[in-house]
């Protein structure tokens, strides 16, 4: 009996252990998931913490300033660059032209070998730069490209003939008219040397302007200093200026200084020279330099911007006669910065011009309220809103979709052509 207790026990004991081991397995699953669970937990709080601070750092360190202070101190930075550029020309050409005489005579006395090379590299830069113009000049006459060089029907023969009668009546003239030669004294004349083959490429076109270039330009007062420089880019596009260019030389005094920056948007402010007398045009010839009249006296302002004001200025041009009328010219110009202050990002201002001032344009006249309501923050989105939103039905007396056709200003408004 004991015995078979003691096996009993003995198969007992095992079973016993048999049967607990299921609950302690499940136990310890239970435990083990419990402390994955924590562990999760805890990871996704320290990610949540590292993430909230992260968030908090960049909105201390990264969070921008103020967009209005932001417009602000642009619209003052945008003030210093017409100085420091005109400033950059100045240093430029004195390093490149060595423009004082005092220099020059000092370099020359001490280091002569030097100055001359200096001065050659620099007269064989220029020389070169020129043939090129030239060279191009005759490879769009043979290929009777743009319209002015049609008139040659491809003979290089013939444009060479053109250019070198101008040049002898040119001559002639000064010849008759000693009294021109006088302003050929300025310093700056010599150089004019290396342009040379820059300005026989355009003696036909240059030549009922050269009694007004000597007077004008040639006239000890420095204009010549600022204009050589950049005297082949302007050869180079003399077609397209050339019509204009009587203007230009009444009021070369106000340009000259800013001949580079001029140059830079050419094509820009070609667009507003345009004039059509077809009826189609929005600028008729008589009053085509009506809107530079007003801009003059704002020129340093604007020079200074045109990087800003640059891409809305083909947008601008049909709205033209709308923007003359009660000097609005000047009463817009204090807050371009404020109305073109996102560039290309925002577009529709300009492009429905007429429509704000059809509608709003009278808030013009009226004193200080474009200043007040240009210093209230958020007033360009508000300006740009109405713009697009406000009916076209009235302003462009049209109706249905041609409402929209926003480019849609004549047959040539934009047409420009480089001969």
């Amino acid at each position: 009996m004991s015995s078979a207790l003691q096996s009993t026990d003995s198969i007992s004991a095992p079973a016993l252990t048999v049967r607990s081991s299921p609950f302690n397995t499940a136990a310890r699953k239970i435990t083990v998931k419990e402390n994955k669970s924590a562990a999760k937990q805890q990871l996704k709080n320290n990610a949540t913490s590292t993430v909230a601070s992260s968030s908090a750092a960049v909105d201390e360190y990264c969070q921008p300033p103020n967009r209005d202070a932001m417009i602000a101190r642009a619209a003052v930075l945008r003030q210093s660059i017409l100085k420091q550029q005109i400033e950059l020309q100045q240093l430029e050409r004195d390093i490149l032209c060595v423009t004082s005489a005092s220099n020059e005579s000092n370099a020359f006395l001490n280091h002569p070998l030097e100055l001359l090379a200096r001065t050659t590299y620099q007269a064989r830069d220029t020389f070169l730069h020129s043939s090129s113009v030239l060279k191009r000049k005759l490879q769009r006459v043979q290929g009777k490209i743009g319209r002015n060089n049609q008139k040659y029907k491809g003979s290089v023969e013939q444009y060479v003939a053109t250019q070198t009668v101008s040049g002898a009546r040119i001559l002639t003239n000064l010849a008759l008219h000693p009294d021109r030669l006088a302003y050929l004294v300025d310093p700056n004349t010599a150089a004019l040397v290396p342009h040379l083959p820059a300005i026989y490429s355009r003696l036909d076109k240059l030549e009922p302007h050269v009694a007004t270039i000597l007077e004008k330009v040639l006239n000890k007062k420095q204009h010549l200093n600022s204009i050589e420089p950049y005297l082949g880019q302007i050869l180079e596009r003399f077609d397209d200026i050339e019509p204009h260019f009587p203007w230009i030389l009444r009021n070369i005094d106000v340009l000259a200084p800013y001949t580079g920056l001029l140059l830079k948007h050419i094509d820009e402010l070609l667009l507003y020279a345009e004039c059509e007398d077809d009826g189609s045009g929005v600028i008729s010839c008589e009053d085509q330099y009506e809107l530079a009249e007003q801009l003059l006296p704002y020129l340093e302002f604007y020079v200074s911007r045109l990087d800003l004001v640059g891409p809305h200025l083909p947008l601008l041009r049909p709205h033209i006669p709308k923007l003359l009328k009660h000097n609005r010219i000047a009463k817009v110009t204090p807050h371009i910065d404020r109305l073109f202050a996102r560039g290309y990002l925002n577009l529709g201002t300009s492009a429905n011009l007429d429509i704000l001032l059809f509608w709003v344009g009278w808030t013009l006249r009226v004193p200080l309220l474009p200043r007040i309501f240009f210093a209230v923050p958020g007033s360009p989105k508000f300006v740009s809103f109405l713009a697009n939103r406000m009916p076209r039905r009235f302003a462009r007396k049209c109706s249905d979709v041609t409402c929209s056709l926003d480019g849609d200003y004549g047959s040539s408004w934009n047409r420009l052509s480089k001969d």
